[in-house]
């Protein structure tokens, strides 16, 4: 199945892009769209993933328009089309 996965912030400074398409098997959770992001871009894996290799508690994920929190990214289902959001927290004075 074919997403759409759009960065904003500190992300799309690190992925160098705005958003790409991702390709993942049907049946994919929105957890495992991240770990696949996580490997295709290295630059990216401190903001979607914590040390562990857990979602990051404190990155914004918006699933077609719908916030999704950190502990709900495993048990989450992908759908082919599904828009992702990731937007991590911005910080400054």
């Amino acid at each position: 199945m074919k997403l759409q996965v759009k960065y904003t912030a500190q992300l799309r400074t690190a992925l160098e892009r705005s958003e790409e398409t991702a390709e993942l098997p049907e049946g994919s959770s929105l957890a495992d769209l991240l770990q696949h992001l996580a490997e295709q871009n290295p630059a990216g894996r401190p903001h979607l993933l914590s040390g562990a290799g857990r979602v990051n508690a404190s990155l914004l994920v918006v699933l077609n328009d719908a916030a999704v929190s950190a502990a709900d990214a495993v048990s989450r289902q992908l759908s082919d089309g599904d828009v992702v959001l990731l937007l991590p927290p911005i910080a400054g004075g």
